[in-house]
């Protein structure tokens, strides 16, 4: 991911949200055009850039980077829009 994500989201709201985007794919709460593993990752790499973008345009959110400036004496309130790009995927264990 490019430091806009963790600019924007901690650490610990990056896993629930791939957690919970994972759990909402295999659920079936998503329209699913190809259900595949590339598609079920692109699924989970799109929410975690909307949720990051989200609080990167709320000037009233608590992110990261506000409490790093903060603590460097700067003052900032919200989020820091930057770019914003993730790539997702699956690792398995070759059998054999």
């Amino acid at each position: 991911m490019s430091d806009g994500v963790p600019d924007n989201l901690w650490d610990y709201e990056v896993a629930a949200k791939v957690v919970a985007s994972m759990q909402e794919y295999e659920r079936g709460a998503v329209n699913k055009s190809q259900d595949s593993p590339l598609s079920l990752m692109q699924f989970v790499a799109q929410e975690v850039v909307d949720r990051a973008r989200y609080i990167a345009e709320d000037p009233y959110a608590e992110s990261p980077y506000m409490e790093r400036a903060i603590e460097e004496g700067v003052p900032a309130e919200g989020g820091k829009i930057d770019d914003i790009s993730v790539v997702a995927a699956i690792c398995r264990r070759k059998d054999g």
